[in-house]
């Protein structure tokens, strides 16, 4: 996997990036590369619990698009948070929702703070 960024402007007022917040050999193990793909975490474990119903998010791609609305959909790198591409943080997710699907529910924290972020 590679770890290049590939920044592209969308806008005047915003750089989106495509590198990847999951390094996808190392997922298994709870171990993401981005600063705040705990978040996502947390929100898809708590998708998986049901935490959402009730919410209009009945689906993975409507927690993802809440998130990315919500401006969750940032990678950290070279010191600055930068806006990924919305196709780029939808793979991300449901690379992350694969193996949270296998995750057993008893002991799961729903706030992904048992992640292990590499800086």
């Amino acid at each position: 996997m590679s770890h290049q960024a590939e920044n592209q402007s969308t806008s005047s007022i915003r750089t989106v990036s495509k590198i990847s917040i999951v390094n996808e050999d190392l997922l298994a193990e709870r171990y993401y590369a981005g600063i705040k793909t705990h978040l996502c975490v947390g929100a898809l474990r708590s998708f998986k619990l049901g935490y959402y119903k009730g919410q209009n998010i009945d689906t993975v791609s409507d927690l993802g698009m809440h998130l990315y609305e919500s401006g969750d959909a940032l990678k950290h790198e070279k010191g600055e948070d930068t806006f990924m591409e919305m196709s780029s943080f939808m793979t991300e997710l449901r690379k992350m929702w694969a193996v949270i699907q296998k995750e057993d529910t008893e002991h799961m924290d729903p706030y992904g703070y048992d992640v292990t972020i590499i800086h």
